[in-house]
């Protein structure tokens, strides 16, 4: 999938205006952080990283000119199984289990590999995977806090959650106190967001990054 169609592809699914969507590629092209090459016939494929990565930009900002700090910032983040929270049915996935589901350690290579897996499983075996493993994500930007989650259901009542924590830091020890975190600029807590996207979002990109031929190969 070249760069137009990828674009595409991402403002349809997520239903953010496409012209949006071509100034966050862009910025973040700019910065190194999505695949960039050749224009027309020659240019690169997209890639799952690059899915990951423009998914975690619209997620953690509220406009374009914060994507590439964001996006350096939550990317980097590794699985957290310390973290929990004090509420009723929330359950922190264990490392044996993360590692069991998971290659990557950090936010950006869990979410490339989930949208990688169509052209790795075959459409439909990462529909298989898809529904035993069914992840949702959301993100807290003020907490640096990005969570992929799936019900635990019992019967049809949501009963809680399985968590798997990407969080990060948003303060730091000093020797002149707690500061904010050296090279990130501090995030506002004043309204603070909470932004998220289904399971099924991650099947829909994943697919749409198919070549023809892994379509016809691992169908």
């Amino acid at each position: 999938m070249k760069a137009a169609a990828f674009n595409k592809l991402i403002a349809d699914t997520y239903t953010t205006p496409e012209k949006s969507v071509i100034v966050y590629a862009r910025l973040l092209k700019e910065a190194g952080l999505m695949t960039t090459g050749a224009r027309g016939r020659n240019a690169p494929e997209m890639t799952p990283l690059d899915a990951a990565r423009m998914t975690i930009a619209l997620l953690t900002t509220d406009g374009p000119s914060q994507c590439v700090e964001r996006v350096q910032r939550f990317g980097s983040i590794k699985f957290s199984p310390r973290f929990s929270k004090m509420i009723r049915g929330y359950e922190t996935m264990s490392p044996d289990q993360f590692s069991n589901l998971f290659a990557g350690e950090t936010l950006e290579e869990v979410l490339a590999q989930i949208f990688a897996l169509p052209a790795a499983l075959g459409i439909r075996g990462s529909y298989e995977w898809l529904n035993q493993n069914t992840f949702h994500l959301r993100v807290f930007d003020f907490d640096v806090l990005a969570e992929l989650f799936q019900w635990k259901m019992d019967g049809r009542v949501i009963a809680g959650e399985l968590v798997v924590p990407f969080k990060g830091e948003t303060m730091v020890h000093t020797a002149d106190g707690f500061r904010p975190v050296e090279g990130f600029t501090p995030i506002g807590g004043g309204i603070r967001t909470e932004r998220s996207i289904s399971g099924l979002k991650f099947l829909e990109i994943g697919l749409g990054l198919m070549t023809e031929d892994q379509k016809e190969g691992r169908a």
